[in-house]
């Protein structure tokens, strides 16, 4: 039974992920028109970077589904006999086995390939929304408020770090020859 649940919730973000490709996927690849016509177009390039991000999400939380589901098969196969205890040594040894079938299925999980493909494809496209949500910010808000952007502080930044080597490197040669004389 509970298979077909996690099969039904595949199936159902499969059809989701149909639906959006073949509506709202085909919506950002309208041209804009207009005079906003270069915000709209950097704005829609946005959608698909959200689209994107939320599937791995999806896929990565199935995938956490079917591995507490094995892990819980696991620990039922143990088939802990806990009629002939009494109290705490019960809960003890179901705690135990409970750890032990638990760690060791989700350890080789954590140690496949499929799992570091996984969060490969994921931080991937989490740091492609998050630039995308930078690079907005710095357009929209910023800019147009006349307050400083990340490149302009990181300019600052590094235009200050050769300010100091190049001082400190003055201040050597001064020494060097009030050393010498």
């Amino acid at each position: 039974m509970e298979e077909t649940k996690l099969e039904s919730s595949r199936e159902f973000f499969d059809m989701w992920v149909k639906t959006y490709e073949a509506t709202l996927g085909k919506i950002t690849e309208i041209p804009a028109i207009g005079p906003s016509r270069e915000k709209s177009e950097k704005m829609s390039k946005g959608l698909p970077l959200y689209f994107n991000l939320y599937s791995t999400w999806m896929d990565t939380v199935v995938d956490f589904q079917n591995i507490s589901m094995e892990a819980m098969k696991r620990m039922n196969a143990k088939n802990i006999s806990l009629e002939d205890k009494t109290g705490t040594e019960n809960y003890k040894e179901l705690y135990n086995v409970w750890m032990e079938s638990y760690s060791e299925t989700f350890k080789e999980f954590l140690k496949s390939g499929h799992f570091s493909s996984d969060m490969g494809k994921f931080m991937s496209n989490f740091l492609d929304v998050q630039k995308f949500n930078r690079d907005m910010l710095e357009e929209n808000y910023l800019k147009p408020s006349n307050l400083p952007t990340k490149s302009d502080i990181d300019e600052v930044n590094k235009e200050l770090y050769f300010l100091k080597k190049q001082l400190k490197e003055l201040s050597g040669k001064i020494n060097e020859i009030s050393g010498n004389k």
